[in-house]
C-alpha cells in the first residue's frame, strides 16, 4: 500500500486529483451563475456538472500514465525528471483555485445573509416551455373611469391564457404592477420569469370598443403578432377568444394546436361592467375597496342571478372582509352567512368554480379546520396555475401548524406571482417557521420592499431570538409605521419602548409609563409582540384570547416561528387551540410541527423536542 501511495505521489495522481476537484467546482459555480443569464435551459447546468464528476476518474488515470513536459506530453516512463516541474505548477495551480474558491463560497455567503437594504429580484428562470405575461391594457377611453374596463378585459385573456396547457402565464398582481410604469420590456419579463409578453389597449365609447394587443418575444423585443379589433360591446367575448386564438397561434410551434374557448359570461353587458368593476376592487383589497367590490357584485348578480363568476366573487369579498374591520360576533355570523350563500349559488350554477370552493374553505375555518382543508386542497387542485387560491390553500394548512406540507403551496403562489408582497412574506413566515431561516428573512425584507410589511414583526421577534440586536434595532425604528402606518406618537413610543427591550430593561408598568409620557392609547396589535418581547407570557395569552380567529394570523405566525416554542409548549396554548377548533385536526392528522400532547408538572401541553432553533 505504501508502495502504491509513494508511485501516486510521485506520479503526481494526488496534485491532479486536488487541482481536478477545485476546478471542477469553480467550473459549477461558474455555470450555475452564468448560464441563466445568457437564458440557457437548466438543464445545461447541470449537463456541465455530469461532464466534471464523469471527467474525474478520467483525469485520475490519465496523470497515473502521461506527464506534461516542457516538450509537450509524454509517458510518464519517457519523462524521467519532469515530475517535481509539474508537481510545483500543480501546486501553484491548486493554491490558485483554491483562493478563488474561498473568494467564491464568502460571495455566496454574503449573498444568503439577510440585510435591511434593498433586495434585487431574482433573475428570469429560463425554461423550454413557452411562458407569457400579460400586462394591464391600457385606457384610451375618453372617460378615465374607464381604466377598470380595460384592466378587466386584459384580466379575462390572462384567466383564458392560463388555462392552455403547456403555457405559463405570470399572475395578475405581478403582471400588472408595471402599469404606469416605463419599465423596458426585458426588464419586466425577467422580474416575471417570463419569455413573452402581451400588452395592448382599450378604447371603449358608448356601444362600441377597440382593442389592441401586441405580443413581444422577451428576449429579441420583436412583435410576433399584433391585432386591432372594432367591435360592438356584445361582441366583447368573442373579441377575447380571437385573441386567445392568435396568440395560441403565434406559439404554435412550441405549444401544438390548442383548442380555445371562451364562453359568455353574461349577456347583460351592465352586469358585466359592474363585474370587473368589482373584481378589481376585490384585488385591492381594504376596507374601502372591499367594501366597493361587494357593491359592485351585488349589483351584478342582481342584474343576472345566472351570473355564476360574479357570485363566485361576491362570496370571496363577503367573506375576505371579515379581515379588515371590527365585527361583532352577530356581525362576523352575518358576513359567513352571506358569504356562504353566494358561494352555494355560484357552485350550483357552476360546480368548477374553484373560487367558491375555497371561499367555502376559507368559512369552514371558523368551525370545521378538517373540512376547510379540504376544500381548499380540492380547490388548489382544480386550478393550479391561480397564486390567489394557491395561497389560501397553503394558509389553511400553515394555519393549522402543518408548516412543511404548506411549503410547496406557497412556494407554487410565489412561482406564479413573483412580485406580491403578501406572497414573498408569508412565504418568508413559513421558511423561518422550517428553519430556513436566510431564506425567510430576505423574503421578508423582500415583501417589505414590495410594500407588505404585515410580517416585518416576526422578523424583528426572529433577531431578538438569535441576538442580532444591531438587526433588530434598524428593524425596529421602521417597522411600527411601515406596519401599521401610525401616528408620529406611537411611532416615537414603540421606538422608546424597543430601545429599553434591546438593553434589557422594559417591563410592562415601564411600557404603560412610556405610553402615558407619549400621551398613546395601548393596542393590542403592539402589545403582543412586545409582551411576547419581554417573555410576559401571560399578558399575551391575555391578548390572544380576545382575539377573533379572522385576527388570529399574526399570533400564529409568530408561534410557528422558532421564537414561538415558548407560546407553543406553555399549557394555554392549548386553551387557544380549544378556542379556534385546532384540536379535533390535530388529533386526526398528529399535532404540528412534530409535538406531542404531554401531561407532566407544568400541566396539559405539548411538547416539541425537534423545534427549529
Amino acid at each position: 500500500m505504501s508502495k502504491l501511495f509513494t508511485e501516486l505521489k510521485r506520479r503526481n495522481v494526488l496534485r491532479v486529483g486536488a487541482a481536478y476537484l477545485v476546478g471542477g467546482w469553480i467550473l459549477i459555480q461558474v455555470a450555475d451563475a452564468l448560464f441563466p443569464a445568457l437564458n440557457l435551459p437548466d438543464w445545461t447546468t447541470r449537463f456541465v456538472a455530469g461532464l466534471v464528476v464523469l471527467g474525474f476518474p478520467v483525469a485520475l488515470i490519465l496523470a497515473w500514465a502521461f506527464e506534461v513536459t516542457p516538450e509537450g506530453l509524454k509517458r510518464d516512463s519517457d519523462a524521467t525528471g519532469s515530475n517535481h516541474t509539474s508537481a510545483r505548477r500543480l501546486d501553484i495551480a491548486t493554491l490558485i483555485g483554491v483562493v478563488l474558491v474561498i473568494a467564491i463560497f464568502g460571495y455566496q455567503q454574503t449573498q444568503d445573509a439577510p440585510s435591511g437594504a434593498a433586495l434585487v429580484l431574482p433573475p428570469a428562470i429560463p425554461s423550454a416551455a413557452p411562458s407569457l405575461a400579460v400586462l394591464a391594457f391600457e385606457n384610451m377611453s375618453p372617460d378615465p373611469e374607464n381604466a377598470y374596463f380595460a384592466e378587466g378585459i386584459s384580466e379575462e385573456i390572462l384567466n383564458v391564457l392560463s388555462k392552455i396547457e403547456g403555457l405559463h402565464v405570470a399572475s395578475r398582481t405581478s403582471a400588472f404592477s408595471f402599469a404606469d410604469t416605463n419599465t423596458p420590456i426585458p426588464e419586466i419579463a425577467s422580474q416575471l420569469r417570463v419569455n413573452h409578453i402581451l400588452e395592448g389597449s382599450v378604447r371603449k365609447q358608448n356601444t362600441r370598443v377597440r382593442i389592441t394587443a401586441q405580443l413581444i418575444d422577451a428576449e429579441t423585443d420583436k412583435h410576433l403578432w399584433s391585432e386591432t379589433y372594432d367591435r360592438e360591446l356584445d361582441d366583447i367575448f368573442a373579441v377575447q377568444e380571437e385573441i386567445a386564438i392568435a396568440i395560441t397561434q403565434a406559439l404554435m410551434g412550441a405549444l401544438g394546436l390548442q383548442q380555445v374557448r371562451v364562453d359568455a359570461a353574461t349577456d347583460d353587458l351592465v352586469a358585466y361592467e359592474l363585474f370587473l368593476s368589482g373584481r378589481k376592487h376585490f384585488y385591492q383589497r381594504g376596507t374601502d375597496a372591499l367594501n366597493r367590490a361587494i357593491v359592485d357584485l351585488r349589483a351584478a348578480v342582481a342584474r343576472d342571478p345566472e351570473f355564476a363568476e360574479a357570485w363566485s366573487f361576491l362570496a370571496a369579498a363577503e367573506d375576505t372582509i371579515l379581515g379588515y374591520g371590527d365585527f361583532s360576533e352577530d356581525g362576523v355570523a352575518n358576513q359567513l352567512r352571506l358569504a356562504s350563500e353566494a358561494a352555494a349559488r355560484a357552485l350550483q350554477l357552476d360546480p368548477e368554480q374553484a373560487l367558491a370552493v375555497s371561499t367555502q374553505g376559507s368559512i369552514a375555518t371558523w368551525t370545521d379546520h378538517l373540512l376547510a382543508l379540504e376544500l381548499t386542497g380540492r380547490a388548489s387542485r382544480m386550478v393550479p396555475n391561480d397564486a390567489g387560491i394557491m395561497l389560501w390553500a397553503a394558509s389553511s394548512l400553515f394555519q393549522t401548524g402543518y408548516v412543511i406540507e404548506s411549503l410547496p403551496l406557497f412556494e407554487r403562489a410565489i412561482e406564479l406571482d413573483p412580485l406580491s408582497g403578501i406572497n414573498n412574506g408569508v412565504l418568508g413566515v413559513a421558511y423561518l417557521a422550517a428553519g430556513r431561516r436566510a431564506e425567510g428573512r430576505r423574503h421578508i425584507l423582500r415583501a417589505n420592499n414590495l410594500g407588505w410589511p404585515y410580517v416585518s414583526d416576526m422578523l424583528l421577534m426572529d433577531y431578538l431570538h438569535t441576538g442580532d440586536m444591531d438587526g433588530a434595532r434598524d428593524l425596529s425604528r421602521i417597522h411600527a409605521t411601515e406596519r401599521y402606518r401610525v401616528s408620529n406618537n406611537v411611532g416615537q413610543w414603540n421606538e422608546a419602548v424597543w430601545d429599553g427591550i434591546l438593553k434589557g430593561e422594559m417591563s410592562a408598568p415601564k411600557m404603560v409609563e412610556l405610553a402615558e409620557l407619549h400621551q398613546v392609547e395601548l393596542d393590542d396589535r403592539f402589545e403582543f409582540t412586545n409582551y411576547l418581547a419581554i417573555g410576559d407570557l401571560d399578558a399575551v395569552f391575555d391578548i390572544w384570547s380576545k382575539y377573533g380567529y379572522a385576527q388570529n394570523h399574526n399570533p400564529l405566525r409568530f408561534a410557528y416561528s422558532p421564537a414561538g416554542r415558548v407560546l407553543v409548549e406553555h399549557p394555554r396554548f392549548l386553551d387557544i387551540a380549544e378556542q379556534f377548533n385546532f384540536i379535533p385536526v390535530w388529533q386526526k392528522r398528529g399535532y404540528p410541527m412534530g409535538c406531542e400532547r404531554v401531561e407532566d408538572n407544568l400541566g396539559d401541553h405539548l411538547s416539541c423536542p425537534n423545534w427549529p432553533d
